[in-house]
Formats: C-alpha cells, sequence, structure tokens
C-alpha cells in the first residue's frame, strides 16, 4: 500500500497524544490516524472529498473529522503543541520576522456561501489576478510560518499588517505567548508611518525601506535600514513557494474562511513536523 502523503510514525508519534481514543454518540470512532491521513491526502492533492481514496474509509467519515476537529478546536490544538515543541528546541528566530501578502485563486466551487448562520465576509474579493482571497504570512528568520490572516483578493497588504503578526503568538511553557520579535521585515508595500508608529509602539524595530515619494516628504533624520536583515526577507516569499505545493493552499476551495484557514494550518504543522524531526548532527 502506498504511503504518499500520509503521516510516518515518527510524525504521528509526536501528535498521537493529541487524540484521546472515546467514542462519540456511542458509535465506534474510526482510528483518528487513519482520518488525518485522509485529510493531509486532501490538503496535497487538491481533490474533491469524494474522490478520497478507499484506504482512508469513506469520505464522508473523514469530512465530517475535518470538520469536527476545526470546530473544537483540535487542529488550533495540534498547531500550538508543535509550535511550543519548536520553541521549547530553540528552533524559532525571534530576532526577525518576516511579512508578505500573496494571492490564491479561488475555485469556482468557493463561492456561494450560504448567508444564513454565516458570516457574510468569507475572505473572497476580486483583484487584477482574479477571484480569490490573498494570505498575509509573517515567518521567522529562517522561513517557519508563525501567523498568518485571510482577506479579499483586492485588499491592500499594509491594512492588515497588524493583525497578521498579532496572529503570530507561539505559546511558551510558563502559559503565557511570545507574540513580538525584535525586528519585523518587510518590502516597501508595508511602508507607512501607522505601521512604523504600531512597531515602535510595541518595541519592535522595522526593517522597511521607505517609498521614493515619502524619501521625499520625510523631515527629521533619514531612516536607517539594516540592509543585512533586509536581505533575509525572502524567507517569507520561499516560504510561500514551499506552501503552495500543497493544491489545496494554492487553489482555494472552501466556500468557508474558517475550512480554508484549517487547511493552511495542517500545512503549518507538516512544516512544523519537519523541522522538529531534521537530524541535526552535532559539529565537531
Amino acid at each position: 500500500m502506498s504511503r504518499r502523503y500520509q503521516l510516518t510514525d515518527a510524525q504521528w508519534g509526536l501528535i498521537e497524544p493529541l487524540f484521546p481514543h472515546h467514542r462519540i454518540s456511542g458509535r465506534p470512532t474510526r482510528e483518528p490516524r487513519q482520518m488525518l491521513d485522509g485529510i493531509l491526502w486532501i490538503l496535497h492533492t487538491g481533490a474533491p472529498w469524494r474522490d478520497l481514496p478507499e484506504r482512508f474509509g469513506p469520505w464522508n467519515s473523514v469530512y465530517n473529522s475535518f470538520r469536527r476537529w476545526q470546530s473544537t478546536g483540535r487542529i488550533d490544538a495540534i498547531l500550538a503543541a508543535l509550535q511550543l515543541h519548536l520553541n521549547e528546541e530553540g528552533l524559532i528566530d525571534f530576532d526577525l520576522c518576516c511579512i508578505d501578502g500573496s494571492n490564491v485563486r479561488a475555485s469556482k466551487d468557493a463561492a456561494g456561501a450560504r448567508k444564513k448562520n454565516t458570516p457574510v465576509n468569507q475572505a473572497l474579493g476580486r483583484s487584477r489576478g482574479g477571484f480569490g482571497s490573498k494570505i498575509h504570512l509573517v515567518t521567522d528568520g529562517n522561513g517557519l510560518p508563525l501567523g498568518f490572516c485571510l482577506s479579499p483578493g483586492q485588499s491592500a497588504e499594509i491594512r492588515y499588517a497588524t493583525s497578521a503578526l498579532t496572529m503570530a503568538r507561539i505559546p511558551t511553557s510558563s502559559g503565557r505567548y511570545r507574540t513580538r520579535p525584535t525586528h519585523l521585515a518587510a518590502d516597501k508595500a508595508y511602508s507607512s508611518r501607522a505601521l512604523r508608529a504600531e512597531l515602535r509602539r510595541r518595541k519592535i524595530k522595522a526593517v522597511i525601506p521607505q517609498r521614493s515619494d515619502q524619501q521625499r516628504h520625510h523631515k527629521g533624520r533619514p531612516l536607517v535600514l539594516d540592509k543585512a536583515r533586509y536581505r533575509r526577507r525572502n524567507v517569507v516569499e520561499r516560504c510561500f513557494g514551499w506552501l503552495k505545493k500543497f493544491r489545496r493552499f494554492s487553489t482555494r476551495y472552501e466556500k468557508l474562511a474558517g475550512s480554508f484557514a484549517a487547511f493552511i494550518k495542517l500545512a503549518f504543522c507538516l512544516r512544523y513536523l519537519r523541522e522538529l524531526l531534521v537530524d541535526r548532527k552535532p559539529a565537531f
């Protein structure tokens, strides 16, 4: 049996404690690993749920598990547990965070969410690139994804910079969250007085070049750009490139923004598992 797109034993071992075995409504539950492998197969391939291979069980059981884990916070719990593990291992670079936005085209299946009992704004809109969503992503200095937020495709990146940075909340062993990097690197699209003022308030040093029109009208001492740190900003673009290998990330098929966000979080989790299981041999 092919194990393509399925978790390895080592990867499953890191998250198995987050899946207690119990019955729901008196019915025997299917193995959570089998359900999770089916969801990850959908994440990788972008295929419709009904095309799920039989080895994962009935497609509607896997889909219902996905919706249940999303609504009960199970996916968020996996994400937080892996982030805590990374933090304890010292694998997150808090000296530098990088931020950028990228458009994702939406399939025709993503349109037409019911308005009743669901938020009107599902982070969908039409931009020059077509109908879709924009993902505002924050990574650490090594390109590890830390947080994100969604907006309609036509939204300006600067409007969601603070929201995306707020979503990069890394749990610590004390029960608190690490929310403030030392530096934040971004391209000229994020150059604004309001964002620079917000970063100063939060004691974060901006690594953002000024646009030419801002340079002409700037008063006072010129802003100094940390060029060494700014050259590292491309890690967020490389992270986008890696994440877009997942077809459920690179194209939005979900009508609801919450379901699309759940797939993004699962892609983050796979990146974390890969980072945690890298064989780091000591240098002699």
